[in-house]
């Protein structure tokens, strides 16, 4: 019973992988991101220098329908510095719930995390220049991606072939969302001015290999650890 439990519990994995985390080429933080059929969690947690100037502890957990990737709820719990947050959203029926708050929002709304979701399963040619309504925190933005075509990544003495994206974001009004107060990556991520890009794995689970953002005047690199 419980090898049959634990082979169950396994095969709804699509993959869980650990990444580091650099800016300028030196190491900031660790993450882990695991991604279902129907959800996507991120934890990231800083390292080194950086843990003790600027600490987080952060996790962020999004559950989506798996036909279109929209949002069903998202959930963070932030430790930063001497920033506490804890924010649960929900969408159904078209209304957008946090706490005593909404926002009308399409049941296929998407969030940032649920746009790397989508990205991990669908074809470039579904995706390829195609804007997409998304919520960031109660605020409503549009997302892309724009296929840049193939390049081969090499993580340790192992060459990837990926899919190569940019993705862009556009804020379409100047709305607040529901927060008065967030923590950096969620405040920073969404930036219409920045570049991001991203390199997925083309074969196999399609795993997100690295991702490189350059905005406010830094340039961060993401990449997966040698399995």
């Amino acid at each position: 019973m419980r090898r049959k439990l634990f082979f169950s519990l396994f095969s709804t994995i699509i993959f869980s992988q650990d990444y580091s985390a650099k800016v300028y080429g030196f190491s900031v933080a660790d993450a882990h991101l695991t991604l279902k059929p129907d959800s996507i969690n991120l934890q990231f947690k800083t390292n080194g220098i950086v843990n003790f100037i600027w600490p987080s502890d952060n996790t962020y957990w999004t559950y989506f329908d798996s036909t279109h990737f929209g949002l069903k709820t998202f959930q963070k719990k932030i430790r930063q510095e001497n920033f506490d947050q804890k924010f649960l959203i929900e969408l159904s029926d078209g209304n957008l719930k946090y706490k005593k708050e909404t926002r009308v929002r399409g049941d296929s709304t998407k969030t940032i995390f649920t746009m790397l979701a989508m990205l991990t399963d669908r074809p470039y040619e579904m995706l390829d220049t195609q804007w997409f309504e998304m919520d960031h925190e109660g605020k409503p933005i549009l997302g892309r991606f724009l296929w840049a075509g193939t390049e081969t990544i090499t993580i340790g003495h192992t060459n990837i072939l990926c899919d190569h994206f940019r993705m862009d974001f556009k804020h379409i009004d100047e709305t607040t969302g529901f927060l008065t107060q967030t923590d950096r990556f969620m405040q920073y991520a969404p930036n219409p001015n920045g570049v991001c890009q991203i390199w997925v794995e083309r074969n196999g689970n399609r795993r997100i290999i690295r991702v490189t953002i350059n905005a406010y005047g830094f340039s961060y690199e993401i990449l997966i650890k040698n399995d």
